[in-house]
């Protein structure tokens, strides 16, 4: 009987001072309390993607309202969501490399004050360029397999040089009237170089100072066809007529990919109505004379 007794204080004494040893919030190095993968299995440059951390609550303890997570520095945060078996977490991927995520310590909170941390395990998303190449598809194919080699044939090259012919005429007309207006109206003014041109155009943009609220957003609209406007006379693209996803995909230089993260910002308050601050909206504004200066003619 004392045995059992005695059995019983040694169990109580090792609860006892495993409590002590591991206080709350401290976890052993394996024990992932938290379940973090991307929904997304790869991304382009330019993506928003969605990390996904599933936990369960523990009793006595309750998830803030905007949550504190440890080990998110360095990622492009766009919006943070509650979730009832956890936090969903939207990120935008501005590089070219895999977005490796370590691992994420998200604090919890009981009504004493006492603070809970639960790690997460490393997860790790593919990022690849948006350009794809399939030789195999540039390859000439046969004529044989285009034209039929029976008597349509002369209708096809009847069709074909009548085409020719109109294309011939509406270009011979196009340079007929443009020589008509370059005598009517003397020569044309030459064009500034694309860079001269966007920091006139920002300079007189900033000279009409920084709106309010509500007035940002048409400020947003006139940066972000500056900037795309630029890319087009560097980079050879009309960024004007593109998506912020379709820009992504065609960019190669890193600083082009840098720069999404400018047009992203203008995009969500140009077409989501999303606030931003007049110290926010300056920043970008710096960003974007930044961009032009490192990649104008001459010195990129």
């Amino acid at each position: 009987m004392k045995n059992n007794y005695f059995i019983i204080i040694i169990i109580i004494l090792f609860i006892l001072v495993a409590d002590y040893s591991f206080p709350v919030g401290i976890i052993a190095k394996d024990d992932y309390g938290v379940r973090a993968e991307f929904i997304q299995k790869k991304a382009v440059p330019g993506n928003i993607v969605t990390l996904s951390l599933k936990f369960k609550i523990p009793p006595g303890f309750k998830l803030p309202e905007n949550p504190e997570i440890a080990g998110l520095n360095g990622f492009d945060i766009v919006k943070k969501r509650n979730m009832t078996d956890g936090i969903d977490i939207d990120i935008f991927v501005d590089r070219v490399d895999d977005l490796h995520l370590p691992v994420l310590e998200i604090y919890l909170y009981n009504k004493k004050g006492g603070q809970k941390a639960l790690k997460s395990n490393p997860a790790v998303l593919s990022v690849k360029p948006g350009i794809s190449v399939k030789p195999t598809e540039n390859l000439l194919r046969p004529v044989k397999g285009i034209i039929s080699s029976g008597y349509g044939l002369k209708k096809v090259l009847l069709i074909i040089f009548s085409a020719i012919c109109i294309i011939l005429a509406a270009i011979a007309a196009y340079y007929f009237i443009k020589y008509r207006r370059s005598k009517k109206f003397g020569p044309a003014a030459p064009s500034l170089p694309p860079h001269i041109n966007a920091f006139n155009r920002i300079d007189s943009l900033v000279l009409s100072g920084i709106p309010d609220r509500y007035g940002r957003r048409s400020f947003c609209f006139i940066l972000s066809e500056i900037l795309r406007e630029y890319v087009k006379g560097i980079r050879g693209f009309n960024a004007l007529e593109m998506t912020l996803d379709e820009i992504s995909r065609v960019v190669k230089e890193k600083d082009d990919i840098q720069l999404l993260g400018v047009l992203k910002k203008m995009d969500l308050v140009k077409f989501a109505d999303t606030f931003i601050s007049a110290s926010s909206l300056e920043e970008q504004v710096g960003l974007s004379r930044k961009y032009i200066n490192k990649t104008k003619p001459g010195e990129i």
